[in-house]
């Protein structure tokens, strides 16, 4: 719609309310920090312009006359309605400037999100950050269309790159830290006094808790036990939480994160076992849209998260250290990653 060359503006019509409060240009032109002539020129330039007779004046002051009480009416209305959209527009950038969405695997955004929040300097106190969960095929759809800021994922690059990276579809991403991998037992289990590693051909047929197929934990769980012999009897199950639960009152044996059984590590409901080998570790991720960028909020989150990283296990009481329940030298970690672009194109 084109506006008529006749249409009041704002600021008029915002005048023609103060002569009416006021009952004086004069004091209607202060108010709005105007000399008392050029208030009087802009409100007969606005009479002129609807053919309007607005004011009566006097030496007494000014009063608006029937037409201009019925404009003073519709002028309320509009001036209202202009209060409330500079309000949203406020509003709106307050709220956008302020607001971050996070994404992330399920065991990401449960475990290390939650610690790279509070462990920032301001801990994010007054934004509103939106943390949702997903699979990587999900998270990837949310990064492109823009529906998140940023996503954390675990194993969404190639192998070895770990600076920042960009791949087809606008993603790129930034190597976070590697979220090492720990063969786990409950506390009843023989393994948690054991004082010698275990091997991989013992793993793979002791009775194993795995996480369901096609997860990222289940094919780093099969990378870890190679080529030793399928196990006979495993149960699977869909969270981590069911698989610490399953373990920590059984005789069973799992593989998780690090970061998802640091609590349970702590309080001794849980126990680490050493391994004979190198155990993987899951590389974490931070992707973005590359065309939109980072907002700010979100790049301060990913310089928290890469300078915090992985939170560190924490040896429980009466649980030895690593080093001192193993008879092998320290390994290396082995980083793991999966080009997921590849696999769900």
């Amino acid at each position: 719609m084109v506006l008529p060359s006749k249409m009041p503006q704002l600021a008029d019509l915002d005048l023609l309310l103060s002569v009416e409060r006021y009952g004086s240009v004069g004091k209607a032109a202060q108010a709005h920090s105007l000399s008392q002539p050029a208030a009087s020129i802009r409100i007969s330039a606005m009479e002129r312009r609807l053919g309007l007779r607005l004011l009566e004046r006097s030496p007494a002051g000014s009063k608006l006359t029937e037409d201009g009480e019925m404009l003073a009416k519709y002028a309320r209305n509009v001036m209202q309605a202009a209060r409330e959209l500079l309000e949203f527009g406020s509003d709106a950038r307050s709220s956008e400037a302020r607001r971050l969405r996070v994404a992330g695997s399920p065991a990401i955004s449960e475990h290390l999100v939650p610690e790279w929040l509070n462990r920032s300097r301001s801990s994010f106190g007054d934004v509103r950050v939106e943390v949702q969960t997903g699979s990587v095929d999900a998270l990837r759809r949310l990064v492109l269309a823009r529906h998140v800021d940023l996503a954390f994922i675990d194993g969404w690059c190639r192998a070895g790159h770990h600076g920042q990276q960009q791949y087809r579809d606008d993603l790129a991403t930034r190597h976070i830290c590697d979220d090492e991998l720990a063969v786990v037992v409950g506390p009843g289990h023989p393994w948690a006094v054991r004082g010698t590693p275990v091997t991989v051909p013992e793993l793979a047929a002791a009775p194993l808790v795995l996480r369901e197929r096609g997860s990222g934990l289940r094919e780093f769980t099969d990378e870890l036990l190679g080529a030793a012999p399928t196990p006979r009897g495993y149960v699977e199950l869909p969270s981590s939480a069911a698989i610490k639960q399953a373990v920590a009152t059984s005789r069973r044996v799992t593989v998780l994160n690090v970061s998802t059984v640091r609590a349970e590590l702590a309080e001794g409901r849980l126990h680490r076992v050493d391994v004979d080998q190198e155990m993987p570790a899951k590389p974490v991720y931070a992707a973005w849209n590359e065309r939109r960028g980072l907002p700010e909020l979100a790049q301060e989150l990913v310089e928290v998260a890469a300078s915090k990283g992985s939170p560190v296990p924490v040896i429980g009481p009466g649980q030895k250290s690593r080093k001192a329940g193993s008879r092998t030298r320290p390994r290396p970690r082995k980083a793991v990653a999966v080009d997921v672009h590849e696999a769900i194109a």
